[in-house]
């Protein structure tokens, strides 16, 4: 029996790690330093003639000269990562190989011969016939039988002439409908398939967007989230053109950045409500302020596939732009304010669906705040923080996970466990069922471990919330960071704390990005309560936090002891309160039991029906 145990034991924690190893894009591995003058300087010092852009540089391909014909193709190279892409060959990769394929240090270039580089590129041309001979034009279609397929993919139904200029395609039994994705040069690089999932076919990184082109509208492009809008506003004849982003409002893939350089003015249109809004902001930040503006979140604009009947040129006519000076006035907020008041639900945050008592006390999970989580070691802060984050995966917040601690595969074992809500090593069987929904989640994994410096750290953080998008920041633990350098042994470790804290403060105002930061707390007496200058270091980790949670264990100090999350610090309503925190062992979880209404009529007050105070 023993031994049966041992070797299920085993089992679980290869398919755990394999499971991380087999996250593509979800680990965030050391990144290169890479910056936009060190790109810049590389492509002067190869005698490459370049323009800088919104979003990339822009100098002819390299790799196309290696054609015994060549001709003048663009090559884009992303500013903020390096990755380039050419659209006329299709070859892209990372700026390490580029850097060592023009860059003339004495290093012997890589190995690349033209043949090699087709091969990429007829296979996309090879996936885009293969769809065009397998699927029908929407010309040679009879309307009815468009309508009834719109209607089945609940769609705006709408005329079909002002939709064949699109290039639409369906399949032979029309259950789906192809919306063809146009690269930079505007060749058709593949499909964005709507049936009964949406997909991208071939792939993403080639870099194809869904674009409805009208005339005189080059340097002009609205971007909105979903096929819905994109349909109603192109037929509405507005003067632009109008883009459908491949992922919504969830994340904007560098890969597309060089189909939307071309482009002097960009509204973003996602939606209204203030997650919508909140990403508007990060979008516009990765394609450029200055060029970017923003129709704002208001109860009178609804999303255009709501009513088609609205006004669209004047409420595109009075997007705001989302770039300002460092001095602003109450009349550049004021829009901002009401904003703020009309989607007041929104404003507050996500909620948590397994900590009902943390929506009653923090209101729920808003972008750009800082969270600092203490409690005594053993206290279980890691079990807590994993559930806590989870919870908001599963609601599509991006997350991004640091744990200096544990191991990854340990990690994802946990949150898969408390995903499931029963032990992984009993249901073995279920294993690949629960592990195929975990990937699906929009969770990423640092590889560090143990010791890391600041720099290494901020590096990987920023590289993922511009690639990936990231919302939700967890750093486990702070202390993890404080230092491993010659330079830094003789300084003091509260500075250095410091230092970290205001770096990560930085980083999620400016990237409207929370960031959830374990500091493991000062030694305290047992029998004694923690409180916010319990938190280990100076001040600055109080001060500059918008929430601190602080876990209580009082399970040792007396035969009916409990262990309770006390929010100690809430800046955003000011109520305080306690949570208690019940640990079921099977689940890993502290989320409350749902209780049996026969329950519910006889049970008395806990410790949960008083738990906010106002401060």
């Amino acid at each position: 029996m023993f031994l049966l145990r041992s070797l299920k034991k085993n089992y679980l924690n290869s398919k755990c790690t394999q499971l991380i190893r087999n996250f593509k894009n979800a680990s965030v591995e050391d990144v290169p330093s890479v910056s936009t003058s060190s790109i810049r300087k590389i492509l002067k010092s190869s005698n490459l003639n370049f323009e800088e852009g919104h979003t990339c540089f822009t100098t002819q391909c390299p790799i196309c000269k290696l054609n015994t014909k060549p001709s003048l193709s663009t090559l884009y190279v992303n500013k903020t990562t390096g990755v380039f892409m050419c659209p006329k060959c299709k070859y892209s990769g990372d700026w390490d190989f580029l850097e060592s394929y023009i860059a003339k240090n004495g290093k012997k270039p890589p190995l690349i011969q033209w043949k090699d580089i087709l091969v990429n590129s007829a296979n996309i041309e090879k996936s885009v016939m293969a769809v065009q001979e397998s699927t029908t034009p929407i010309s040679a279609i009879k309307e009815s039988f468009l309508h009834q397929l719109l209607k089945k993919l609940k769609l705006p139904v709408v005329n079909k002439t002002s939709l064949e200029p699109l290039g639409l395609r369906v399949d032979g039994v029309l259950n789906k409908i192809y919306f063809p994705l146009q690269n930079a040069n505007g060749e058709i690089v593949g499909f964005k398939i709507l049936g009964d999932d949406l997909i991208t076919f071939p792939d993403i990184k080639c870099g194809g967007l869904l674009k409805g082109i009208q005339p005189r509208a080059d340097n002009f492009a609205i971007l909105v989230g979903n096929l819905s809008d994109f349909i109603i506003l192109y037929t509405s004849n507005i003067n632009a053109t109008v883009v459908c982003l491949p992922n919504g409002s969830k994340s904007l893939p560098q890969y597309v950045l060089p189909t939307l350089e071309k482009y002097k003015k960009i509204i973003l249109w996602l939606g209204c409500d203030t997650q919508a809004w909140d990403a508007a902001r990060r979008f516009g930040k990765k394609l450029g302020e200055k060029r970017c503006y923003c129709v704002r979140p208001n109860s009178k604009i609804s999303l255009p596939h709501l009513d088609a009947s609205q006004d669209f040129n004047s409420i595109l006519n009075n997007a705001q732009s989302l770039w300002h000076k460092s001095i602003t006035t109450f009349a550049t907020l004021r829009q901002d304010v009401l904003s703020d008041l009309q989607n007041i639900e929104q404003v507050e945050g996500i909620k948590w669906k397994r900590f009902p008592t943390l929506n009653k006390i923090l209101k729920g999970h808003r972008s750009g705040e800082l969270t600092v989580l203490t409690g005594p070691t053993g206290s279980g802060k890691t079990t807590f923080i994993s559930e806590y984050s989870l919870d908001l995966a599963l609601q599509g917040v991006s997350t991004l996970w640091g744990s200096f601690e544990i191991r990854n595969a340990r990690l994802a074992r946990t949150m898969m466990q408390q995903m499931v809500g029963m032990p992984l090593e009993k249901n073995l069987h279920l294993f690949e069922t629960w592990a195929d929904q975990f990937e699906q989640l929009p969770i990423y994994y640092m590889t560090f471990h143990g010791q890391q410096s600041i720099k290494v750290v901020m590096e990987a953080v920023e590289h993922a919330a511009y690639v990936h998008d990231i919302n939700h920041v967890i750093i486990d633990n702070l202390q993890f960071m404080m230092g491993i350098t010659e330079e830094t042994k003789h300084m003091d470790r509260f500075w250095k704390q410091d230092a970290i804290v205001a770096a990560f403060r930085t980083f999620a105002t400016r990237k409207n990005c929370h960031v959830t930061l374990v500091i493991h707390p000062r030694k305290e007496r047992v029998d004694e309560e923690l409180t916010t200058s319990s938190i280990f270091g100076g001040a600055k980790a109080s001060q500059e936090a918008d929430n601190v949670l602080l876990i209580q264990d009082k399970r040792l100090t007396g035969p009916r002891g409990r262990k309770y999350l006390q929010i100690a610090k809430n800046r955003y309503c000011g109520d305080l309160g306690v949570m208690a925190l019940d640990f079921d062992k099977d689940s890993l979880s502290y989320a409350p039991k749902k209780k049996k209404k026969s329950d519910e009529s006889t049970e008395g007050a806990t410790i949960d029906d008083h738990s906010v105070t106002k401060s």
